[in-house]
């Protein structure tokens, strides 16, 4: 089960109290804020290798040797870039909506991370969109906001950058958001015993 019941509880049909309700309330935030926390860790390193690749396949092209890859094998490793980038903005996004939800109820304060939300509005509904060779741009539709107009430049880049191994799409920092999610990401962990009030027992042979 992604997430058990209340510790002791016998009777799943039994009302909970207005303090078991808002302690489950509490524990399934916590543990989906760890979830999506560990995703980001997680794709945000299947990015960096996707794209690590394309940066190399990119210059072993220019060498023009035996080995050297062709404009096919770059195509196909700039897909898997695409792809692993999206994983890795979702994932981010759907941390800092759990992360929002969190600070609710423990009472702190964080400031959100609004480039993120747009850039999610606009690789969801990139469909939409104008398109030139490397560019996205707010479509013909009649909107009153369009995301993409968030984005720097008022534009999302299609291509690929050397400078993209550091930061998908050229917007979300790898560092920083996977010093964000490392907070999180064991949040969700049993807590550590306390043995400063450990009182030995006379019986355990351990305890010599």
């Amino acid at each position: 089960m992604l997430l058990p019941g209340l510790p002791g509880a016998e009777d799943p049909s039994a009302p909970e109290s207005p303090a078991d309700t808002a302690d489950v309330h509490h524990r399934v935030v916590v543990r989906m804020l760890a979830l999506w926390a560990r995703s980001v860790q997680r794709d945000a390193h299947s990015y960096y290798q996707a794209a690590s690749k394309a940066a190399w396949t990119d210059r072993a092209i220019d060498y023009g040797e035996e080995w050297s890859p062709t404009e096919d094998d770059l195509a196909r490793v700039i897909e898997d870039v695409w792809v692993r980038g999206y994983r890795l903005v979702m994932s981010a996004y759907q941390m800092e909506r759990w992360s929002q939800a969190h600070q609710q109820i423990t009472g702190a304060t964080e400031q959100s991370d609004k480039l993120l939300k747009k850039l999610r509005d606009t690789i969801e509904h990139l469909d939409e969109a104008s398109f030139s060779d490397l560019f996205a741009q707010k479509g013909q539709k009649k909107r009153k906001n369009w995301a993409i107009d968030e984005l720097p430049g008022k534009e999302l880049f299609l291509g690929f950058d050397a400078g993209f191994t550091e930061a998908a799409f050229g917007l979300v920092n790898l560092q920083d958001v996977t010093t964000r999610a490392r907070r999180y990401a064991h949040l969700d962990a049993p807590d550590e015993p306390d043995f400063d009030d450990y009182v030995p027992n006379e019986y355990d042979p351990d305890d010599g």
